[in-house]
């Protein structure tokens, strides 16, 4: 009996051409460089077909990035740049939802802020245009400036897919765990001896991490530093460390005092005490203030339980020897004598001086044009009229007022309790990252882009879970503008 070989199809025989032709590939170029490269790539290609497929899952990544390695570097060069991981999750998130916007023709309603926010876009081209003229235009000045302007961009790109109450309840979960998670990862550190937390944190160096000043401690006089270290994580820097971490705290106890949280009241009590270590050891004031005023205003204006809360956490800081030293350090800011508040009130007088040197546009997001006058200031405020004039500053508070104003309105008429919570909650972090902006920088700047988009990020949850809570509220109010109709046609009968 004679058997034959099974025949292949045309399709069959191409598919089995282009894997061998990627296997040659994959291998000669791990041959040729290393085995990392070419897994890298597969993961990446794993990452951007999973973000295409489903593009919330890159915001996802996004806050799971932020928590764990906010700043770390793909190792692997793409065209000559290295990415860094959140650039990597941006730029996949981006194109899946412009894409989807373009061929699905599924244009994004823009809200009052998105429309603010794009016109502070527009005022940042012309501004970064206008700087060029005194500064000249780097390629690295290229790539932080157009970050920035993509981290601000990311509130009308997340507040498109948070369509759902189920979706802002999942990113809700998301933004508390990983803010507990960082907060562990900085506790944790913080409380290891020096030489061992400089040891673990040099090792970050393989994804692009710094090796100098790697540990942060706190100004001495005379420009010298004390021996009190300060939490920093994985983060760089202790502010932005206690900033970021700040948003997540407040989330978490304004959803502990809601009637119907997304989690249990036990797992957020468990939760929030690895963040609120976070927020304390990094010693940074402003998340502290920040924290302090969202919970005192929510507090007072929905749930009376959170300034319960505050007051016993007031007095067991009063009464306990470590909390006494965080009340002194907060009240220490308040004084010229401190050397930051002393350094911040020397950058307040350079900001105010270059925004009236030049209004309109601002020095741009290079160095500062006049030689007797440095660029950089401590406040969000006063970082956006230095870099963008009063015209980006303008579009930027109206950016910050409308969308507080839409968190704020009609939050005391509102029946989902569920929805409430998680409205409420989002409002309070943002609250208190309007003042913690009044006294650092990291929501609006360049150097930390993953900050800023976090920032934005808070932002579009608050508004999307209000447009949510109008679109539920549409069918009562029609119906019950029917059954008004009704009666009275039946009276007038």
């Amino acid at each position: 009996m004679i058997v034959r070989a099974p025949s292949l199809e045309r399709a069959d025989r191409t598919a089995l051409v282009v894997a061998a032709a990627a296997a040659l590939a994959v291998g000669v170029l791990a041959a040729a460089t290393t085995p990392l490269i070419p897994l890298a790539g597969l993961i990446g290609l794993l990452v951007l077909g999973l973000v295409w497929w489903r593009p919330i899952v890159g915001v996802w990544l996004f806050v799971g990035v932020v928590a764990v390695l906010p700043f770390g570097v793909i190792p692997v060069p793409l065209a000559g740049a290295q990415l860094t991981f959140v650039d990597a999750i941006m730029i996949a998130t981006f194109s899946a939802v412009l894409g989807r916007w373009i061929f699905s023709r599924q244009w994004v309603a823009l809200t009052a802020p998105g429309i603010a926010l794009l016109a502070f876009v527009l005022v940042c081209a012309a501004a970064f245009v206008a700087g060029a003229s005194v500064s000249p235009i780097t390629p690295e000045l290229i790539r932080r400036t157009g970050k920035l302007i993509a981290s601000v961009l990311f509130f009308i790109v997340a507040g498109s897919l948070l369509t759902t109450e189920a979706r802002i309840a999942s990113i809700t979960r998301g933004l508390i765990v990983a803010g507990a998670i960082q907060g562990g990862i900085g506790a944790v550190l913080v409380r290891l001896d020096p030489l061992t937390q400089l040891t673990l944190l040099s090792r970050l160096s393989a994804i692009g991490y710094p090796t100098v000043d790697v540990l942060r401690y706190v100004p001495g006089a005379n420009d010298t530093y004390t021996s009190q270290l300060r939490a920093i994580g994985t983060s760089v820097d202790p502010n932005v460390f206690g900033g970021t971490l700040m948003l997540a705290l407040v989330v978490i106890l304004v959803q502990w005092a809601s009637p119907r949280p997304v989690l249990r009241k036990s797992v957020l009590m468990l939760l929030a005490l690895p963040t609120a270590a976070g927020v304390l050891l990094s010693l940074s004031r402003a998340s502290w203030a920040g924290l302090a005023v969202g919970l005192l205003f929510l507090g007072g204006l929905r749930y009376r339980r959170i300034l319960v809360l505050a007051a016993l956490m007031g007095l067991a800081t009063l009464a306990t020897p470590v909390g006494q030293s965080f009340v002194v350090r907060f009240v220490s800011g308040f004084s010229t004598a401190d050397p930051a508040t002393a350094f911040r009130v020397g950058e307040y007088a350079n900001a105010l001086t270059l925004l009236t040197r030049y209004p309109v546009l601002g020095i741009g997001f290079g160095a500062s044009p006049d030689i007797d006058v440095t660029a950089g200031v401590s406040s969000v405020y006063l970082l956006v009229g230095e870099q963008t004039g009063l015209l980006g500053l303008s579009a930027y508070l109206v950016a910050l007022v409308a969308t507080w104003w839409i968190g704020f309105r009609g939050l005391r008429g509102m029946r989902d309790s569920r929805l409430l919570g998680m409205r409420a909650a989002f409002l309070a972090a943002f609250s208190g990252a309007l003042v913690t902006g009044l006294l650092d920088h990291y929501f609006a700047n360049e150097a930390f882009p993953h900050a800023v988009a976090l920032f934005w990020l808070y932002a579009a949850v608050l508004v999307a879970s209000t447009r949510l809570e109008s679109r539920q509220a549409e069918p009562e109010r029609a119906a019950l503008t029917r059954s008004t109709t009704v009666r009275a046609n039946v009276a007038a009968v």
